[in-house]
């Protein structure tokens, strides 16, 4: 097998909110060939665009202070529960901080380096790491991106029944109470993610798909062919028990349920949750790719009256703005 240099053994994770990253990651956690992100860094949809412009030190400090992976270097958790007490923070930031303003390293990429500093925090010899993860949905917008950085990267692309994803934002919102819950983005995140995995398949784009349903249904079958695509060896006890920094994890449900081991019951939850028109507004959208991957429409087809029905948790502005986003992109298309 050929050796890599360290910066081109990344592996991303990508997908959509609530379609399996999060516990693909946590299944990947403990593997000692791997080292794994256990957050997001949002750094290709954020740091790489947002604020490239504005140099290292904006980079870092949204790296440290306000993306999702900040609750490794001592700040808020800004979603769900998160347990780093044993976790070297302080460490942690202060090795990531030295390597990313020291002039040797100005044209080193800023990920790589907080990769380095993760690892010096875990004391893991860069020798005895395959593969290093890092997981954030949106990277599905920017694979393009990831392999002109990183050509010799995997890509692990998750994908899950759309109304199931639905029925979990409505469940985080009636939890979260955020006032932006859009349904418009459940089914566009799910086409583009969709879409790629259909490339995936295809071999027109290097990586594999990961379904959700297949990951909690037959998750030693599906663990065994992720270890397989990087390259490492499957132990069952290893892949099969979710962590964080080595930590057991009890689960990022949006119903709040923990498990003690990975469980199939979300992957037909929607069935029991969705109402027809709330079904209905995912197959408005997806029907069309839907059976690609397994998923096969309940409705026999589209009714007006689940377009325009409000979805629960759907705020007036809100509403308005994913129905006018569904006709623009229906307009757009149809050119």
């Amino acid at each position: 097998m050929e050796i890599l240099p360290f910066e081109q053994r990344a592996c991303f994770i990508a997908g959509q909110a609530k379609s399996g990253t999060t516990l693909l990651v946590a299944l990947l956690d403990n593997h000692p060939e791997l080292l794994v992100l256990p957050e997001e860094t949002a750094y290709f949809p954020t740091v790489l665009t947002k604020y490239a412009p504005r140099g290292r030190r904006a980079q870092f400090d949204y790296l440290t202070k306000q993306s999702l992976s900040n609750v490794l270097f001592g700040g808020p958790c800004k979603w769900g529960k998160r347990n780093y007490a044993t976790f070297p923070r302080e460490k942690f930031l202060e090795t990531f901080k030295r390597s990313a303003f020291d002039a040797a390293n100005e044209q080193q990429d800023l990920l790589v380096l907080m990769v380095k500093a993760y690892a010096a925090a875990l004391e893991r010899p860069l020798d005895t790491i395959r593969r290093w993860v890092e997981k954030t949905p949106a990277n599905r917008n920017h694979v393009s991106k990831i392999l002109r950085r990183f050509p010799h990267a995997k890509i692990l692309i998750t994908i899950r029944d759309p109304r199931a994803i639905l029925a979990a934002q409505i469940a985080l919102e009636k939890t979260r109470q955020t006032g932006r819950f859009s349904t418009y983005y459940v089914i566009a995140h799910w086409l583009v993610a969709a879409r790629l995995a259909r490339r995936v398949r295809n071999g027109e784009v290097p990586g594999l798909v990961v379904p959700y349903e297949q990951l909690v249904c037959e998750p030693a079958k599906t663990m065994e062919a992720v270890c397989a695509y990087l390259e490492i060896n499957f132990d069952r006890e290893t892949v099969l028990t979710p962590t964080k920094v080595g930590r057991f994890w009890s689960g990022n449900s949006a119903a709040r349920i923990n498990f003690s081991q990975i469980s199939p019951e979300p992957a037909t939850r929607w069935q029991r949750e969705l109402s027809p028109d709330e079904i209905g507004w995912v197959e408005w959208h997806c029907r069309d790719l839907m059976p690609e991957f397994g998923y096969q429409p309940k409705l026999r087809g589209r009714e007006l009256r689940s377009f325009v029905r409000p979805i629960r948790g759907e705020r007036p502005r809100e509403y308005a703005k994913s129905r006018l986003y569904s006709i623009r992109d229906a307009m757009t298309k149809s050119k």
